[in-house]
């Protein structure tokens, strides 16, 4: 069975309220479903550039020098 990003599987969490309403502040999301779908977001992609980094080292990619 593939999984399916596109399709919204209905999930029950106990989430502090607070947190909640601090995390839709900050991203200034309309809702609470979509202030928790943009933190995990966020938190994937910063799992993506933390591995992006031990896997180079932990050293930044030389770039071009501008003439």
């Amino acid at each position: 069975m593939a999984l399916r990003d596109d399709v919204p599987v209905k999930k029950t969490y106990n989430l502090p309220p607070k947190l909640v309403t601090r995390a839709r502040r900050v991203l200034n999301a309309r809702t609470e479903t979509e202030a928790v779908i943009r933190s995990l977001e966020d938190l994937v992609f910063m799992d993506d550039v933390a591995r992006a980094v031990r896997a180079t080292g932990g050293k930044a990619p030389r770039f071009a020098r501008r003439p």
